[in-house]
């Protein structure tokens, strides 16, 4: 008996996905806005190598990325690299490389793949997308408006609904002077609770209590602080002995100026917010998704002081955000903000005869594509039944027939998908008729 084929599989890499067109036209419609939201802001794109010197993770990024989430191995010429798990290191190599050369503030965006070896699950993958925004050489707390101002401005042109997700703020400054001068906490511990304070709201209470207690030296009395601590708002922040009050004020001004320019209901002062890396040392901010389906933060980033410091002597002050698209495909389908006719196509074109209509076939496509107009040719003989159907699967908005009587009369029959109306028309007019209903 002969031995049955072992074939490949046909499912990807655990934790990534395939881009098949329907899948494909999502990304790049998505990725579209971002772009002319952030491009509109002055922004200019950038991008780096996949690849990068693991000695650069290893200064530049939080410690569980380098020891968990690193897909890193020594290549042919015994070097120890990784691929990009984020692009802050990548962009502060590439910032310092010509710092002196570069017209300040710098303004720049990105959208790099970027990989991390972790459990997959809902809005988390190994290999994602994700929309990068920074700008650099304010001091001033201007920078932290106008990086909301985008981060709010993408959600916008998304036409998301007011009370569909919250902008939360806070700084690092105010979360610091809690844990060392309020809680008057060692810097190690410090920095232990600030991992669990950020950690709080996806374990018990129970479980929150037992991890930090051993941390602390009075738990009844620190306990009894942080709740209160997590408790405040904007105007009771600053009660509490031993809390910032310069980052108190930073945050009060931020919120009167965005305030100021219709940005209020979505703001909320939120002590709770820590992000995750160790480089934020101002504001910080996180976006959420209100939907009770898909409760969780979106993007979030915040100010990181002497970015280049590792590469430079130069100081330079910096912030941005990061926005993955994996979490933010959710929030769009759970909110209902995807186009319907996303993945329709222009139009078809279907030979009506044979090989002797074909080369008219191509000529009128040419025209159609000097005019802007997208336009796919039937090559081979089919029943029309079945090019008809071939092409309403593949989402095409438009039919045009093209056969010896058409071309005889200069027409064409032109098929609308969407209405289900089909009428003869002139070539000329048909430029105009499509244009119309496709280009706007």
């Amino acid at each position: 008996m002969e031995k049955q084929k072992a074939f490949l599989p046909t499912a990807p890499y655990k934790g990534t996905r395939d881009f098949y067109p329907e899948e494909m036209r999502f990304r790049n419609w998505m990725f579209s806005v971002m772009r002319k939201t952030v491009q509109s802001f002055g922004y200019e794109e950038y991008d780096g190598p996949i690849l990068e010197s693991f000695e650069l993770y290893l200064a530049k990024s939080g410690e569980e990325i380098v020891q968990r989430q690193l897909y890193d191995f020594t290549d042919k010429g015994d070097r120890h690299v990784a691929i990009r798990p984020e692009m802050t290191p990548t962009l502060a190599r590439m910032v310092a490389g010509e710092v002196r050369n570069l017209a300040k503030p710098i303004r720049w965006f990105s959208v790099p793949n970027l990989w991390r070896y972790e459990q997959p699950g809902k809005g988390r993958l190994r290999e994602h997308w994700q929309l990068n925004v920074d700008l650099f050489g304010v001091n001033s707390y201007r920078a932290e408006v106008e990086i909301i101002l985008i981060a709010n401005a993408i959600l916008e042109n998304f036409k998301a609904p007011k009370g569909s997700y919250q902008i939360k703020v806070s700084h690092r400054g105010i979360l610091d002077s809690f844990l060392n001068q309020t809680l008057a906490l060692a810097s190690e511990k410090a920095h232990a609770v600030s991992k669990l304070l950020d950690k709080k709201s996806k374990i018990s209470k129970e479980s929150f209590e037992e991890e930090i207690k051993p941390l602390l030296s009075n738990p009844e009395k620190q306990l009894s602080l942080i709740y209160k601590y997590l408790d405040t708002n904007l105007q009771t922040i600053g009660e509490l002995e031993g809390i910032d009050p310069s980052s108190v004020e930073f945050i009060r001004n931020l919120f009167s100026d965005l305030g100021s320019l219709g940005i209020k209901d979505q703001l909320e002062f939120d002590p709770s917010i820590i992000r995750g890396f160790d480089y934020y040392t101002g504001c910080i901010f996180e976006v959420f998704d209100t939907n009770p389906e898909n409760r969780r933060s979106l993007y979030g980033g915040g100010r990181y002081d002497n970015l280049i410091g590792l590469f430079s002597n130069e100081q330079l002050s910096g912030i941005g955000f990061g926005l993955g698209d994996v979490t933010f495909k959710n929030f769009l389908e759970g909110h209902g903000l995807v186009p319907k006719d996303l993945n329709s196509k222009n139009a078809v074109l279907i030979p009506l005869m044979d090989d002797k209509v074909f080369p008219e076939v191509l000529k009128l496509a040419e025209e159609l594509r000097k005019e802007g107009i997208g336009v796919e040719t039937m090559l081979e003989s089919a029943k029309l039944g079945k090019q008809i159907q071939t092409a309403e699967k593949k989402g095409y908005r438009f039919l045009i027939f093209l056969g010896e009587s058409e071309i005889s009369e200069n027409k064409v029959q032109l098929k609308d998908i969407v209405s289900g109306e089909q009428s003869s028309v002139s070539r000329s007019d048909l430029i105009s008729i499509l244009r119309k209903s496709l280009l706007g």
